[in-house]
This record gives structure tokens, C-alpha cells and sequence, in this order.
């Protein structure tokens, strides 16, 4: 038998001797002290067999689970770089959607108020014609967002460019959903009335599970 394996057995008498130990006197206080002294030395037995045995696992485990960590990481820059790309389409065709709707919107209202017009002037059937060429709302996909293992897209607010803004303008900022203390305070009020051009998309770390 190893010392190890004989250490070990030795342990695992400790707790019952423990179980039987009665001390009321002077004697048995001396036989008491000495057992946890001998308890303390076994302790550090064990640990100093077991040390080295933990210390090599740990740098076998380092030399695989390091490889793998970095692996990963690199793996998060590829997707992560993939899904800004990804967000900055969808932001534009957003974008797109938002001015061609705004542009439909003028020429519908001009449509409106010429029929409307028309109709108060007893001319009922132009101004239902003219109705009829309001332009129907944008038609563009926008493309829908990508799912990636471990990693997600937040949007945030780009607080450097709203300082800068701050700091050129002072009270006078104008930023729908900012409102601007003395001394260059300034915090969010409404988040949604925030423009979107005021957001950055970055990418986030997710914990499964």
C-alpha cells in the first residue's frame, strides 16, 4: 500500500474516534489536544500528497481548455462582425421604409386635400378617382435578425455623441427624449422618442441557460 492510499484510509478512521472521544478531565484533555494535533498533521499530509496530483490536472486542463477558449472567442469575432453587418442593413432598409413612408404620407395628404376639394365643389366622382391614386405603403423586406450561439445584439445609446452634441449646444440641444441640466447634465427622459440615429448596435455576450 502507498503512503497516499494509507493516508487515506487513516482519514477515514478520524470521525468515529472523534464520535468516541469524552473529555472531563485533565487526562483526557491532554489525550483530546493530542488527537486534533494529530489530525492537523494528517491534514497536512494529505494536502501536500495531493498538491502536485491538482497542480498537474489544472495545467493538463489549462493546456486543452485554453486552446478551446480562444477558439471561441475568435469564433465570437467572425459572428459578431457578421451580425453588425447585418444590423447596419436592417437599420438602412428601416431607414428606407421610414422616408418612403414619409413621402407617400405628403402625397396622400396632397391627394386628400384636392379630392376633399373636389368633393366639396360637388365633384364627387373626380374626387373619387383622385383617392384612388393614393400610393399604397412601402413594400420592403427587411431582413430579420440573425440568431447566434452565445452572442446577441443590443442597441445602445451613443452617449459620446450625445456629450459632443451637449457640449456644442448647451441648453439648446434639441434631442427628442434629452433634457439638458446646467453644468452639462443631462439624462434620459423617454428612450423611445430617442431618434434611431442616436443608437449604435453592438454586440453582446449571452448567457445561455
Amino acid at each position: 500500500m502507498t503512503d497516499l492510499e494509507q493516508l487515506k484510509k487513516d482519514a477515514l478512521g478520524f470521525p468515529e474516534r472523534a464520535k468516541r472521544m469524552i473529555v472531563h478531565n485533565a487526562t483526557t484533555l491532554t489525550i483530546a489536544n493530542e488527537f486534533i494535533r494529530e489530525v492537523k498533521g494528517l491534514i497536512k499530509a494529505v494536502s501536500d500528497s495531493y498538491d502536485p496530483i491538482i497542480r498537474h490536472a489544472q495545467a493538463e486542463k489549462k493546456k486543452y481548455i485554453n486552446p478551446l477558449r480562444e477558439s471561441e472567442q475568435t469564433a465570437k469575432i467572425h459572428v459578431g462582425a457578421y451580425l453588425t453587418l447585418q444590423a447596419e442593413i436592417r437599420r438602412k432598409a428601416e431607414e428606407k421604409v421610414r422616408k418612403e413612408e414619409e413621402d407617400r404620407q405628403k402625397k396622400e395628404d396632397k391627394i386628400l386635400a384636392e379630392a376633399k376639394i373636389l368633393k366639396d365643389s360637388g365633384k364627387e366622382n373626380e374626387a373619387a378617382s383622385l383617392v384612388e391614386e393614393v400610393p399604397l405603403p412601402a413594400q420592403i423586406e427587411i431582413p430579420p435578425e440573425p440568431e447566434a450561439e452565445g452572442l446577441s445584439m443590443r442597441q445602445v445609446v451613443d452617449t459620446e455623441r450625445i456629450n459632443m452634441i451637449v457640449k456644442q449646444l448647451g441648453r439648446q440641444t434639441r434631442i427628442p427624449g434629452i433634457r439638458v441640466y446646467p453644468v452639462w447634465k443631462w439624462d434620459i427622459t423617454n428612450r423611445e422618442l430617442i431618434p434611431k440615429e442616436y443608437y449604435k448596435t453592438s454586440v453582446a455576450s449571452r448567457k445561455e441557460g
